[in-house]
């Protein structure tokens, strides 16, 4: 196994990689969150994705899907999700809702067509 699957897990509601030195370098000016209470429910009403900075995590899906976090991992939940987070070590993560990444929806102006 590699060591970019070694974390890689795949679900309904959210799939888990460890970050790449690439997705590290994107996520310059994203957003953090950080957090220490024992546990909490969060519904996600928008494609988000996080990247885990320190701490530990296991998130329980409304479905009974559960993923663990722990630093380094990167995560994307789909929109509609509700999970109830655990917390067994203090988390600091920085986040970005998909909805918001500017770069996607002006790929086309970014690309440089060599015909025009």
């Amino acid at each position: 196994m590699t060591r970019l699957n070694e974390r890689r897990l795949d679900a309904q509601q959210f799939q888990r990689r460890k970050a790449t030195a690439d997705t590290l370098r994107k996520m310059a000016g994203w957003d953090t969150w950080q957090c220490d209470e024992p546990a909490f429910q969060y519904h996600y009403d928008r494609r988000v994705s996080l990247y885990v900075h320190h701490g530990l995590a296991t998130l329980t899906f409304d479905n009974g899907e559960t993923v663990d976090l722990e630093a380094g991992d990167f995560l994307t939940i789909e929109p509609g999700a509700s999970a109830s987070w655990a917390i067994s070590q203090p988390i600091k993560t920085c986040y970005l809702y998909h909805d918001t990444f500017s770069s996607a929806a002006n790929r086309n102006a970014q690309v440089y067509w060599s015909g025009e």
